[in-house]
């Protein structure tokens, strides 16, 4: 079995044909071939880099800051083309169009805009506030849609799921509608403890239930499912479900009680993640990174990025 491969960066993108992947560190993003396990661009950009996606043609690449700063490189010739400072808020990944030309960003305002990359502007193609606040806001590769979380609160609490579809022919301001799909009376789904957006179904970690929810794409409930057993001293922090929805990874951090345990003495203590069979719930591998920052497969859930603060790792499951 191939030994996982180490990339600089935390993984944040990986494009739709799963030929590349890209990761960001402090003001340095990197694009690495899958096939070719390398790293085939790299440049320095914007201070505290969030976020990277890569054009359907793979000329492009936009890399954006915690900032809400958008940076725009030709990938053939290392140039940066431009920068825009969007809304100056920080937000979510943001997305290339299907023909390259636009890229649409998502901050955490619940604001939708639109970057032209032949004027180099932009323009913001929706900003409704249905309840006080956005919780979350997300682009679902699979579906095509924008989900965005409102709230009239802050912590947990109820609120509601909307979806946009993004009409390629009309972008141009209110032609971004959102609607509501799922009112929840409760409380929102939380994506801080894991929130999976896959090819047929969405997933999301009830952390006080210690359950996984199974939904639908409009985020009606279908079951749960409890955590599996665990030998870790630790709850689980963070879940995430594969994206052809085989295998379950999740996080335990490290294997301590945090509050009793010294910050000098945080480094010599192991962490812990597991990979899950989704069927049977049977620990398939497990993984001592620290800091498990993302995770995501690909080839059919055959190969696995793991992300952390201290690089990625590029792996794949025994045959």
């Amino acid at each position: 079995m191939t030994k996982d491969k180490k990339f600089s960066g935390d993984f944040v993108f990986i494009n739709d044909d799963e030929s590349l992947f890209a990761t960001v560190s402090r003001n340095t993003v990197y694009v690495h071939s899958i096939e070719a396990r390398k790293t085939v661009f790299k440049t320095k950009s914007l201070s505290n880099l969030d976020y990277a996606a890569i054009s359907p043609d793979k000329n492009l690449l936009a890399v954006k800051n915690t900032s809400g700063t958008l940076a725009l490189y030709d990938m053939k010739s290392g140039e940066e083309l431009c920068r825009d400072d969007m809304e100056k808020t920080e937000g979510e990944p943001m997305f290339f169009t299907s023909d390259g030309k636009h890229i649409i960003d998502l901050d955490w305002s619940g604001r939708t805009m639109l970057f032209d990359c032949g004027t180099k502007s932009h323009t913001v193609l929706d900003n409704t506030r249905p309840l006080f606040r956005c919780d979350f806001i997300h682009y679902d590769r699979f579906r095509k849609k924008i989900y965005r979380f409102m709230t009239n609160g802050f912590g947990y609490g109820p609120g509601i799921v909307q979806t946009a579809l993004i009409d390629e022919n009309h972008l141009v301001p209110e032609q971004v509608a959102y609607k509501t799909v799922q009112d929840f009376k409760k409380e929102l789904p939380d994506h801080i403890h894991g929130l999976s957006f896959c090819r047929e179904h969405n997933y999301w970690y009830d952390f006080r239930e210690e359950k996984i929810i199974r939904c639908g794409k409009n985020f009606k409930k279908l079951g749960s499912i409890n955590l599996p057993e665990t030998n870790s001293v630790t709850k689980a922090k963070k879940i995430w479900v594969s994206p052809d929805e085989k295998y379950l990874f999740v996080d335990y951090g490290k294997q301590c009680d945090i509050e009793k345990t010294r910050v000098s003495e945080m480094k010599l203590i192991p962490s812990l993640s597991v990979l899950y069979d989704m069927k049977t719930l049977r620990p398939v591998k497990d993984f001592s990174y620290d800091y498990v920052s993302n995770f995501t497969m690909y080839n059919d859930d055959r190969c696995y990025i793991i992300g952390t603060w201290s690089g990625s790792f590029l792996g794949e499951m025994e045959s």
